[in-house]
């Protein structure tokens, strides 16, 4: 009898779950198809509003006489600006800056006074790139009217092909606010353009604060766009910490990203008031059960309590489980990444290498003149000083995503996930100079400084999936290593044959 109800008890209460459970993960699931959808309409909209900015600036450029700014008569062109202002209801201005930043030409049809734009950021780039194509800022102030708006802008060349200008349109931010506010959505519902190197251009709901917050930092770009341009996905907002369920969406064309989330506790909330019905129902039906069940219960109350104690047995065993696996993945000396758990990082950022296309660098690390300062100073010391090196190296300012490990010996290596090799390099030579910077006594060292030095060798390499790349990566940080040894030592050296 005790197991049938205790049967009965458990049937009840899992099934009860078991439908809650379903209910909530298909709340879950339409929020994110709708979340999904709304991102990718407005990952549209916002290319159809840009498309239709590019080719108005395109038709200033192929207006303008040989792309010479100095030709230009502001008289006939500030007119035609202005009416190309008014067809298109997203744009604040369009402008046409000669090759020193000064206004030509604008569709409010007068010139102002003292205003050089050539400190803007879009005119730096276009001076600075000679490519033919829009260019999508930051968030500016305008300098007329003090509103916020995004600019838009496109190199002017002249028949030399030099620089000669800049055609900017500017789009009111205060336009898309008031297209989103179309959309029926929560208090803490949230929708954001944002640019593809993780700056705001406008979030709803709207802040002030949010406007060019880099967001890059988000599992939105360290994870969910480096997997698939558009998608779904459930964690807390970079930009005001409330855990939403979100869809994005990248533009084809354009360096732009929509992402839209739900809040997810409201979501909560609501599901919960619409499931208090079979709440109630399921509650009902269980205390009966648990009545039926109390008189039967006691006989097995000691089989419980013994249950109960084997359960704290396995946790404890599983937690002491965790701890020595933990420990077998670090070095007893140094507390860094020992041996096992740099060949598997290393394994893992070269796959990942091979899907994203970017590089992985290596960099390895060996003291100079280690055996000397064992047979001088004694092993109890050279232990010390491994230490020492390997705080040095931990407390290196580098990314999360790097891992610093103790090779072997006196040797140590640092994986550097998407990084050139000439950024490993610099972070190399930071590695000798700190280490140098230590002053840890070395009066066996043949170096004339008598601290103690380390040589570091780079290599860079971008994955292929194949089981040699492994094997090449080490071997071409190795052989710069043994190169800066043979230069010398106390010094950083990339290797000849980088393979970036």
């Amino acid at each position: 009898m005790t197991l049938y109800l205790l049967f009965l008890l458990i049937a009840v209460l899992l099934f009860s779950l078991w439908t809650l459970n379903r209910s909530w993960q298909q709340v879950i699931a339409d929020a994110e198809n709708l979340a999904v959808n709304l991102s990718v309409s407005q990952t549209r909209q916002a290319e159809d509003t840009f498309l239709q900015t590019e080719i108005t600036l395109r038709m200033i450029k192929n207006a303008i006489p040989e792309g010479d700014t100095a030709k230009v008569n502001a008289a006939q062109l500030n007119p035609i600006l202005a009416e190309m202002q008014s067809r298109l209801p997203q744009l604040y201005g369009l402008f046409v800056y000669d090759a020193q930043g000064n206004w030509v030409a604008n569709s409010a049809q007068s010139k102002p006074v003292n205003i050089n734009n050539a400190d803007r950021e879009y005119f730096r780039y276009h001076r600075e790139n000679p490519r033919d194509s829009i260019h999508i800022g930051h968030v500016i102030r305008s300098r007329n009217s003090g509103d916020l708006v995004i600019p838009v802008s496109l190199r002017l060349n002249d028949a030399a092909g030099g620089f000669s200008g800049v055609v900017l349109a500017t789009i009111g931010v205060d336009y898309f606010r008031h297209f989103y506010s179309f959309f029926e959505l929560g208090k803490r519902d949230l929708l954001a353009l944002i640019l593809d190197d993780g700056t705001a251009l406008y979030v709803r709901p709207w802040s002030e604060s949010f406007v060019n917050r880099n967001i890059a930092n988000s599992p939105l770009f360290t994870t969910q766009l480096t997997q698939a341009s558009r998608g779904k996905g459930t964690w807390r907002s970079e930009l005001d910490g409330i855990p939403r369920i979100f869809g994005y969406a990248r533009s084809d064309r354009y360096s732009l990203i929509v992402a839209a989330g739900f809040d997810r506790p409201a979501l909560w909330k609501r599901w919960l008031n619409n499931s208090l019905p079979d709440l109630a129902l399921n509650g009902a039906l269980l205390l009966i059960i648990v009545l039926m069940s109390l008189m039967v219960l006691r006989q097995v109350k000691t089989n419980v309590r013994n249950q109960i104690e084997l359960t704290d047995l396995r946790d404890e065993l599983t937690l002491i489980n965790q701890t020595l696996q933990a420990m077998a993945l670090l070095d007893g000396l140094t507390g860094l990444a020992n041996r096992r758990q740099f060949d598997l990082f290393l394994a893992q950022s070269l796959k990942r290498s091979a899907l994203t296309g970017k590089p992985v660098s290596l960099i390895m690390i060996d003291i100079d003149y280690f055996k000397p300062y064992n047979d001088t100073y004694g092993h109890v010391a050279g232990d010390r000083c491994l230490l020492q090196v390997g705080a040095v190296l931990k407390t290196l300012s580098h990314r999360k995503t790097d891992l610093v490990a103790r090779y072997g010996g006196e040797e140590f290596a640092i994986v550097l996930p998407d990084t050139e090799s000439q950024d490993s390099l610099h972070l190399a030579w930071r590695a000798v100079n700190a280490v140098l910077d230590a002053a840890i006594p070395h009066q066996s060292s043949a170096l004339a400084m008598k601290k103690v030095t380390i040589s570091a060798g780079c290599y860079g390499l971008q994955g292929r999936d194949e089981e040699q790349d492994a094997l090449k990566i080490k071997e071409g940080a190795d052989a710069a290593l043994y190169q800066a040894k043979r230069d010398g030592r106390n010094r950083a050296v990339i290797s000849a044959g980088d393979d970036i």
